[in-house]
């Protein structure tokens, strides 16, 4: 488009500082519009997209992470919650998932989705410079559901391994206001650690509230051990 834009400009014969200044900003525009990551209900962002975001804002919840466990693995999830983040052109709050496996596990993980975002825009990535594995694409398969697959070579940059994390992972979205809700880690078995997602629909809200209270209650009972 830049190109056609100087021929454009020499066949006018105006002036080169003109010129290049409509060049200038002919290539800002494209580069502010390839910086967004939409992702509407039933897309797919193949490959997932890599962003330096989000670029600033205020953390007002998480950033602790939150064991889980399987039979075959286990790990942490750490969920946070950033306002006024410049870079999340939705203007909303920024959601970000930082997923990793502890040493211990013996599969690995392919796949993380996270719940509660019906109602809401979503645009999504991973940080970039990545700090860990890449996800090979991110989709939103439902309206409340956005997730995270990690796949093997050449498809994606390999799942995650035991003892590794995943690059940090961006859902940013104009809900104004967050609440809790459940993800879901995945690898031939599920498990469903909570973290923060936007807030939802009324009915829907009391559902997973009911949900997580159940998960905290169950998640306090004591094992049962065979004699």
């Amino acid at each position: 488009m830049a190109a056609i834009e100087t021929s454009r400009c020499a066949l006018a014969r105006v002036g080169a500082v003109r010129c290049s200044t409509i060049v200038l900003a002919i290539v800002l525009s494209f580069s502010v519009t390839a910086a967004a990551a939409p992702l509407g209900v039933g897309g797919l962002l193949f490959p997932a997209p890599a962003e330096p975001d989000p670029s600033g804002g205020v953390l007002i919840a998480g950033g602790i992470p939150v064991p889980f466990a399987s039979t075959n693995y286990s790990g942490t999830l750490t969920s946070s919650v950033i306002v006024g983040d410049p870079s999340n052109l939705l203007g909303g709050l920024t959601f970000t998932y930082l997923l990793a496996s502890d040493a211990s596990s013996v599969n690995f993980i392919s796949r993380l989705t996270v719940n509660g975002y019906q109602g809401f825009l979503t645009d999504a990535s991973y940080q970039t410079p990545p700090g860990g594995v890449m996800p090979a694409y991110v989709d939103r398969l439902t309206a409340d559901v956005v997730g995270f697959s990690f796949i093997s070579f050449p498809i994606g940059a390999g799942l995650i391994s035991p003892g590794s994390h995943s690059a940090l992972l961006i859902v940013q979205t104009d809900a104004p206001a967050f609440t809790t809700s459940f993800a879901s880690v995945i690898d031939g078995t599920v498990v469903s650690p909570p973290i923060f997602a936007p807030i939802p629909e009324p009915v829907t809200a009391v559902f997973l509230l009911s949900l997580f209270i159940l998960q905290v209650k169950m998640g306090r009972r004591p094992r049962r051990t065979q004699a």
